[in-house]
C-alpha cells in the first residue's frame, strides 16, 4: 500500500481497528473497558470506539487543513530537540520511595527521597552525575493523622519537596528540576490531618540543608505567614493558639513549599524549568474539559445530537462526564490513539484543589476535632497552592503518553520546554516510554522488599536479645532502621536477582 493510502487508513474504522491490533497496550485496555461497561455496549465496543476515533481524527485533520473552523485538538510537536540542544544543561530528578518492617502489631515506616543529578554531555562521571538522598523515620514524627492510610503519602511529599528545594537552592546552575508523579497532587484527599509539631518540622529539615540557616529561616517565614494570614482564614476561632504552639497545618506547610519553590525559581536567570511526570496515569479531565467537551459543543445541531447514542447504540450519552462514566474512557487512552510519537496535546488548567472545603482536625495532644476551612488554599489568594497547567506527551507506539505538569506562575512557555526534554529523556527507555532520569532516581530512592525483610529479622534479633537481657534500647533501633535505609549509595544495584 502507499504511503498516501496508508494515512488514509488512519482517518477510516478499519484502519483504526488494525492499527490497535498491533498496539498490545491499547488493545488489552480496550478489553478490560469491553468487561466493565455495560452489556449492551460490549459486542461493538471495539469497532465502535474505533469509528469514534477515525471521526476524532478527521475532525482534527480538518481544522489543521483550514477546513474547520473551531480546533477539537491542538497538536504540537516536540521530536525536533537533540541532544546538541541541551549539551552542558544541568538536571535533577526527585523522587521518594517507602518501605515497610512488620513487626507484631507495629509497621514502622521507612522513606527516602533520592536526587540524581545530571549534567548532559559530560564525559567524566565524577562531573556528570551525582546522587543525593536523605532519610526520615515516620515513627518519629509527632503530628499527621497516623491512622490514616494517606498519612505516608503527606510525608513523602512534604520531604520530596524539601528536596527539591534543597537542589535547587544547592545548584546555582540547574536548569530543569523534574519530579516523579504529579507535580502537585489533588489535595483535597489529605485534608483534615493532626498538623505536625515543631518538632517534626526539625526532623525533616535536618536533612534539608547543611545550612542551619537556611532551615530556620524556610521555618520562620512559614510561623509568619500562617499566624498573620494562613490561620486566620483556616481556623478563625482557634488561630492565636495554632500559632502561639508553632503548629504546622499539613496542607498549609505543604502550599507553603509549593510557593517557596516558585519564589526560588523566579529569582534565577533563565528560570529553571519545574515539572512533574506522570505515567500511567486514570485522569479524565482532560477528555471532560477539553476535548469531549468540544465534540459535544459542535453536536448541538438537532440533526447531529444523538451521535454518540447511534454509535453507540444508548439514550443516555448526552454529555461528556456521561460518555466517561459509561465507556470507561480515560486521557491516556483515548490520546494514545490521537497523538502519534513526538507530539503533545494543548496545554490545559487542571484543577488540584477544587474539592478543599471545610472540615474537622484535630490537634496534637487533643481528643475532640476542631473546625477547619481550607477553600482560603485554592488558587484565587496568594497563600493559596499555584495554579498547575498539564499536556500529554506520546512518546511510542508501545506506549501510553505521559502527562506533564508545570507551574503556570513560571511561564506558559515551560510546558513545551517540559515536554521536549521529558520526549528526549524517554528516547533513552523507548520499550518504557518514561524519561530516564526518573527511572533511575525511582530505583535509587526505593526501598527493596528484600532489604526491609533482612533488617525486619535484625531488629526481630536484637529485640530478642534486648528482651532477655531486660533492656530494649530506643537509640539501638532507630540506628538499625537509619542503616537498613543508607546501607550503600548504589544498594539497589546489588539486590539479589530475582
Amino acid at each position: 500500500m502507499s504511503e498516501l493510502g496508508q494515512q488514509d487508513q488512519r482517518f477510516t474504522e478499519k484502519g483504526v481497528c488494525a492499527e490497535i491490533k498491533r498496539q498490545p497496550h491499547i488493545f488489552a485496555k480496550l478489553a478490560e473497558n469491553a468487561l466493565i461497561v455495560a452489556e449492551s455496549l460490549r459486542n461493538n465496543y471495539f469497532k465502535n470506539t474505533a469509528q469514534f476515533v477515525a471521526n476524532l481524527r478527521l475532525a482534527v485533520q480538518a481544522y489543521e487543513k483550514g477546513k474547520r473552523t473551531e480546533p477539537i485538538l491542538t497538536v504540537n510537536s516536540v521530536g525536533d530537540i537533540s541532544w546538541s540542544d541541551l549539551q552542558g544543561e544541568v538536571v535533577t530528578f526527585i523522587d521518594g520511595g517507602l518501605g515497610q518492617v512488620q513487626l507484631s502489631s507495629q509497621v514502622p515506616i521507612l522513606l527516602r527521597v533520592g536526587s540524581y543529578c545530571v549534567k548532559t554531555g559530560e564525559r567524566q562521571i565524577a562531573e556528570r552525575e551525582q546522587f543525593g538522598y536523605y532519610p526520615v523515620i515516620l515513627g518519629d514524627i509527632e503530628g499527621g493523622s497516623k491512622e490514616r492510610k494517606d498519612f505516608p503519602d503527606i510525608v513523602r511529599i512534604t520531604a520530596e519537596l524539601l528536596g527539591g528545594l534543597a537542589a535547587l537552592e544547592r545548584t546555582p546552575e540547574l536548569r530543569l528540576l523534574m519530579f516523579h508523579g504529579p507535580l502537585v497532587y489533588l489535595m483535597n484527599a489529605y485534608a483534615g490531618h493532626t498538623p505536625f509539631t515543631e518538632k517534626d518540622i526539625d526532623l525533616f529539615l535536618t536533612h534539608y540543608a547543611q545550612d542551619q540557616g537556611l532551615s530556620q529561616n524556610l521555618k520562620n517565614d512559614f510561623l509568619r505567614e500562617a499566624r498573620r494570614q494562613i490561620y486566620p482564614s483556616i481556623a478563625p476561632e482557634r488561630a492565636d493558639e495554632w500559632s502561639n504552639r508553632n503548629l504546622f497545618e499539613p496542607l498549609s506547610w505543604i502550599s507553603f513549599l509549593y510557593r517557596r519553590l516558585i519564589k526560588e525559581a523566579k529569582r534565577r536567570n533563565p528560570v529553571p524549568i519545574i515539572a512533574g511526570v506522570v505515567e500511567r496515569g486514570q485522569l479524565r479531565e482532560f477528555s471532560k474539559d477539553i476535548l469531549l467537551k468540544r465534540v459535544f459543543l459542535g453536536l448541538r445541531d438537532k440533526k447531529k445530537e444523538n451521535y454518540f447514542n447511534e454509535i453507540y447504540g444508548r439514550t443516555d450519552l448526552t454529555s461528556p462526564k456521561a460518555l466517561l462514566d459509561k465507556l470507561a474512557y480515560t486521557d491516556s487512552l483515548l490520546l494514545s490513539m490521537l497523538l502519534t510519537p513526538g507530539q503533545y496535546s494543548e496545554p490545559w488548567s487542571i484543577d488540584k484543589y477544587g474539592s478543599l472545603r471545610s472540615g474537622d482536625i484535630t490537634l496534637p495532644g487533643e481528643s475532640f476535632p476542631s473546625k477547619a476551612d481550607w477553600s482560603c488554599l485554592r488558587t484565587s489568594q496568594d497563600i493559596a497552592f499555584p495554579s498547575i497547567l498539564g499536556c500529554y506527551v506520546h512518546i511510542s507506539e508501545t506506549t501510553e503518553p505521559i502527562r506533564v505538569e508545570i507551574f503556570s506562575e513560571l511561564g506558559e512557555e515551560q510546558i513545551e520546554e517540559a515536554a521536549k526534554r521529558a520526549f528526549l529523556y524517554a528516547q533513552l527507555l523507548p520499550g518504557y516510554g518514561f524519561p530516564i532520569g526518573l527511572d533511575i532516581v525511582d530505583k535509587y530512592a526505593h526501598i527493596p522488599n528484600w532489604m526491609t525483610d533482612a533488617y525486619s529479622k535484625i531488629i526481630k534479633y536484637q529485640l530478642g536479645v534486648s528482651l532477655q537481657s531486660g533492656e530494649i534500647d530506643d537509640a539501638e533501633m532507630q540506628r538499625i532502621l537509619i542503616q537498613a535505609m543508607y546501607m550503600t549509595k548504589r544498594d539497589w544495584l546489588f539486590r539479589p536477582q530475582a
